[in-house]
């Protein structure tokens, strides 16, 4: 598994179009990937993005690695940063507690329509989060619920707008199920994936 710390050239006009578009900015990760047939990529690949907020960087993680000298002349403020931390998976444990973020679209299917809607509300996203965790094997032991802009994005002028209501959660999580929580920091939480939500980023503890 790989990380990469993307900075883009705010300079570059090319950057403000990604960023203003989601699914151009969908894309443009991808370029950093190989060109192969596969009707699924960035599932098949694992390949998950964030980017921080307030900020020109742009986390990416991937089960292959990336080659971002892909990406067009002057995209990046400088060359990219490209670690392989599949190491670290391999150190996680039963109880240990680690600080965490997630960019994540809480949402959830309407019994009545059948599609699928925000949550919205700091509390019911909160409890969409723990829920989650539930599922994929840690505990929520504290967390702030920071709410985010809108992404927007459209594929073509005929098709439907992309509009993704998200949220920052960044806390202290427990793991309960070492298997699960490695299946989840590795495919990422809820949907949105392929426009810069559910990548799960972890750390120690800071004692300080």
């Amino acid at each position: 598994m790989y990380l990469s710390k993307l900075v883009f050239n705010p300079r570059n006009p090319q950057v403000y179009r990604d960023l203003s578009n989601a699914h151009a900015l969908h894309q443009r990760v991808m370029q950093g990937f190989p060109d192969e047939q596969s009707s699924q990529p960035r599932a098949d690949w694992n390949i998950l993005f964030r980017q921080e907020p307030g900020s020109q960087i742009l986390l990416v993680q991937s089960d292959i690695a990336p080659d971002w000298e892909r990406l067009p002349a002057g995209y990046l403020e400088k060359k990219s940063d490209t670690k392989f931390i599949a190491m670290i998976l391999k150190q996680l444990e039963a109880e240990m507690v680690l600080q965490f973020r997630l960019k994540a679209n809480p949402s959830k299917r309407d019994k009545t329509t059948g599609k699928t809607v925000a949550i919205t509300g700091r509390v019911e996203q909160t409890a969409w989060l723990e829920r989650q965790a539930t599922a994929h094997g840690f505990e929520v032991l504290v967390t702030d619920c920071i709410a985010t802009p809108d992404i927007y994005g459209y594929k073509t002028k005929s098709t439907p707008p992309i509009k993704i209501i998200n949220v920052i959660f960044q806390g202290k999580l427990k793991i309960i199920e070492p298997g699960e929580f490695t299946k989840v920091l590795r495919c990422g939480i809820g949907r949105g994936r392929s426009y810069g939500c559910g990548l799960l980023s972890i750390a120690r503890v800071s004692h300080d």
